[in-house]
């Protein structure tokens, strides 16, 4: 078996690691000119599988939590909390040892899950070609690959994935109505520890009558512990967010940050501080526009998909990535014990993997999507996050450690 992945990112990395650790030969094509060509996000969390993907990984790779904590130099647990007016106190996750929960800042990931891979960088898909003895991928530099399989992990916008159906993105996308608006801010002092006080990695202030929804989350700390890198999500229903005379697409950075303060005006002082430190050159100034896939069906043979290119969903839950390792977990194994020689064995193996893959991944596309439809939420509904219930958070005091 010998394996040619298209895209190298947090899907396609993985399960070139989980390759490796098997034994089963890869290549990988990156369509990004260098790992620095293009922002990779903000922080993920990882949670469940912490344990099985060190295992599944070669062990040359350093400690997940030691190369991609977001929250270093600090020894603080991963913690989202939620705010709930009229409700004292807060209810949230936290990292324990029972279930650790590590909140992992993507460029850092991207470097981790890179450890010892020959990734080949600039190769965007041409074409693809397979039949029974085999498959290659022709790219747009005249170069080519050949192989057992082709693995699909370029994302929503998958070339791969638009190759095996013959259907483009724009006809298999659908559009989440709500509008973003999203800010980032660097933060020192005393603005830098009410932020961690309120939630070391993220938290959100759910107050159903509002009108909008929002996240508000670290980054990552600076290396001198007296600060960090802040960044938020403001959405708001909206059916027309995707029209091309939409107000966003023309508005100034000014103009979306006075709608943010403008609304969030009514917000306890303390949980809308982040919107009112982040200056108007902090708003992003690219339109936003949420969209996700469900797949009913994928054909079986020596075509793959795998995470987003297979079942995109919004960030709600912050669940892709996580389905993304998954996939990889359970393909990669497939793999190991298949002949690709053997078109029969191929199918076979490939049909286990989709028909798994599909039914957990358009349930968490379902999920994801519901998590923030615009709809009023029930403050009293049992609310859950990295596969764990919410339950009362204990305020921390946090002593932010003396500049030299």
């Amino acid at each position: 078996m010998h394996v040619l992945i298209v895209g190298g990112s947090v899907g396609g990395l993985s399960l070139a690691q989980c390759l490796r650790k098997l034994g089963v030969t890869f290549e990988i094509f990156e369509r990004d000119a260098s790992p620095e060509s293009r922002f990779q996000g903000w922080a993920i969390g990882i949670h469940t599988i912490v344990d099985e993907l060190q295992e599944a990984f070669p062990a040359d790779l350093p400690k997940l939590k030691d190369a991609t904590d977001h929250l270093q130099p600090h020894d603080l647990p991963a913690q989202m909390a939620v705010y709930i007016p009229g409700r004292d106190g807060r209810i949230g996750v936290e990292s324990t040892p029972e279930a650790p929960i590590i909140r992992s800042e993507r460029f850092r990931l991207r470097q981790w899950l890179s450890t010892n891979l020959p990734i080949q960088w600039g190769k965007r898909v041409q074409r693809i070609e397979h039949d029974d003895q085999g498959a290659a991928v022709y790219f747009e530099d005249g170069t080519s690959a050949k192989g057992d399989m082709v693995v699909g992990a370029d994302g929503i916008n998958s070339m791969v994935r638009e190759y095996l159906l013959k259907r483009t993105a724009g006809d298999l996308l659908n559009v989440i109505p709500l509008a973003a608006i999203v800010g980032e801010v660097t933060l020192t002092g005393e603005q830098f520890k009410r932020q961690l006080e309120l939630g070391h990695s993220a938290y959100v202030y759910m107050n159903p009558a509002q009108g909008f929804a929002h996240f508000n989350g670290l980054h990552y700390a600076l290396p001198d512990g007296v600060s960090g890198r802040h960044y938020w999500m403001f959405m708001q229903p909206d059916a027309d967010v995707a029209q091309p005379d939409h107000w966003l697409r023309s508005a100034t950075q000014q103009e979306k940050l006075d709608h943010v303060l403008k609304l969030s005006a009514s917000m306890p002082p303390l949980l809308r501080e982040l919107f009112e430190l982040t200056p108007a050159s902090g708003i992003k100034t690219e339109p936003h526009v949420w969209r996700d896939l469900e797949l009913e069906a994928l054909p079986a043979g020596r075509v793959v998909l795998l995470g987003d290119s297979a079942h995109a969903m919004t960030p709600f839950r912050g669940e892709g990535a996580y389905h993304a390792f998954i996939d990889s977990l359970r393909l990669s194994k497939l793999l190991s014990k298949t002949d690709g020689k053997d078109i029969a064995a191929v199918k076979a193996a490939v049909a286990e993997y989709n028909a798994e893959m599909l039914e957990r991944g358009v349930q968490a596309v379902q999920n994801s999507r519901n998590a923030d439809s615009g709809k009023p939420k029930d403050p009293n509904a049992k609310l859950t996050t990295a596969n764990q219930l919410l339950r009362p958070l204990p305020q921390v005091p946090i002593v932010l450690p003396k500049l030299a």
